[in-house]
């Protein structure tokens, strides 16, 4: 599936998944690989005999897609140990304008499964940035995902979006930060994420997104949304639709600034976006461990294409960066920079393949440092991470990505040593 700008380009195509954008198939009459169209198919299993594209003409559109990620860690960590983990992702978008005639109005939900098994970071490596996907769910477990109202305003220049939903695909998100495996890297680089109730796929809550976009090149947003430290809990699979005690407003905005072939312009195509939010859940004083109601944080972050090897800026050299400040006393992460170097095309031939270079740093509060020297406990410090991989697209409907990273100072601790992980990642459109 791809982006239909032309139709629905409010936000643009700028989230780390495509859920909450409806997808534009090609008229595929055929059964995909089972119509031997392995190479040229958007999906495993085509357009279903032409039903595909039947049923999108009236306004249903349904996806399936399976990633998983293995790694192991010859080197390093707390112990040595492998782990796979895959995500069986099914989303049903509804187009409201065709259905019921609705105009300009959606409806989106989505499921995911993940298999059971460990996790590297969390039970062999012990570091903070997670090397591969890490939900929490040990056990393996089924979740709710999104459930969201979805409208179109002022001639496609603004898009409420309102129900359940993930803070992280519409904020602090960059395209090109997703070349990389590392949970840490990939959807949102910024110190929220590894400090506060931040939403992150697959974990949605209750939230609202206003997002105003009056010309081609900027926009600006703001959503709120319900979190609470739980809200990651596997055993409610997405279901517990409650208000705990202690949950609270999580405000954010954001302005993106758009330039190149993005803007619908010549030149090569970047993305910059500057954002704040407020938390206002009830969190830990981290020097006196107690109680304590509120943060904030900022962030900058952007993405841009250096050199293109073709008029249509597909293929070459992009780079990609981020920084983000929060708070000492109640943020265990307060600094975060990340950053990478990817490039479409290097291989002669390989148009579609990306190798890509990833790194993030991470740097603990001091508050928290100084609370575990005096329960002497080891101080954290910073983490590092360092990643090399290359995406090998074998068709549209199949990719592999070979990957190594390097853990350097695991969870901030000098009393774990740094981790050599070798792994690969795999997805498939269904």
């Amino acid at each position: 599936s791809v982006y239909d700008p032309e139709k629905w380009d409010t936000a643009g195509p700028e989230t780390a998944t495509p859920w909450l954008h409806p997808p534009t198939w090609t008229p595929d009459q055929g059964w995909g690989v089972f119509s031997g169209k392995w190479r040229t198919t958007g999906a495993l299993t085509g357009g279903w005999g032409g039903l595909r594209d039947r049923l999108a003409k009236h306004g249903v559109q349904w996806i399936t897609a399976y990633f998983g990620q293995f790694a192991a860690n010859p080197a390093g960590g707390e112990r040595q140990g492998i782990s796979w983990k895959g995500d069986l992702s099914t989303g049903l978008y509804l187009d409201l304008e065709r259905l019921v005639n609705w105009k300009r109005g959606y409806v989106v939900a989505s499921f995911t499964f993940v298999n059971p098994g460990s996790s590297l970071s969390p039970d062999f490596i012990g570091n903070q940035f997670p090397v591969q996907l890490d939900t929490g769910d040990k056990d393996g477990s089924a979740r709710l995902v999104h459930l969201a109202f979805g409208q179109q305003l002022f001639d496609n220049k603004a898009e409420l979006v309102m129900g359940r939903m993930i803070t992280g695909e519409d904020f602090a998100t960059l395209r090109l930060a997703c070349t990389s495996i590392n949970q840490g890297i990939c959807g949102n680089p910024i110190a929220a994420s590894q400090s506060i109730s931040f939403p992150t796929y697959p974990s949605a809550v209750w939230g609202a997104r206003l997002k105003v976009k009056p010309g081609t090149n900027w926009y600006v947003q703001a959503g709120s949304y319900m979190v609470y430290e739980d809200f990651r809990d596997p055993d409610d699979h997405g279901f517990n639709f409650s208000i705990p005690s202690g949950a609270g407003p999580l405000t954010i905005a954001e302005f993106g600034y758009i330039v190149g072939k993005f803007t619908g312009a010549p030149g090569l195509p970047g993305r910059y976006k500057v954002g704040g939010y407020y938390d206002d859940e009830r969190l830990t004083e981290l020097k006196t461990d107690q109680d304590a109601r509120g943060t904030w944080g900022l962030y900058i972050m952007g993405e841009q294409m250096l050199y293109s090897e073709n008029s249509g800026y597909t293929e070459g050299l992009s780079v990609w960066g981020a920084l983000s400040y929060a708070p000492e006393d109640r943020n265990i992460i307060t600094f975060m920079a990340a950053g990478g170097l990817s490039y479409q095309g290097a291989i002669p031939g390989r148009s579609d393949d990306i190798l890509a270079f990833n790194f993030a740093y991470g740097h603990y509060s001091g508050d928290l440092r100084q609370f575990e020297r005096n329960n002497d406990e080891t101080a954290q410090h910073g983490e590092t991470v360092l990643e090399l991989n290359y995406r090998l697209q074998v068709a549209p409907w199949l990719y592999l990505i070979p990957d190594v990273q390097v853990v350097i100072n695991p969870d901030g601790r000098h009393d774990i040593s740094d981790a050599l992980v070798l792994g690969f990642g795999a997805g498939t459109v269904l």
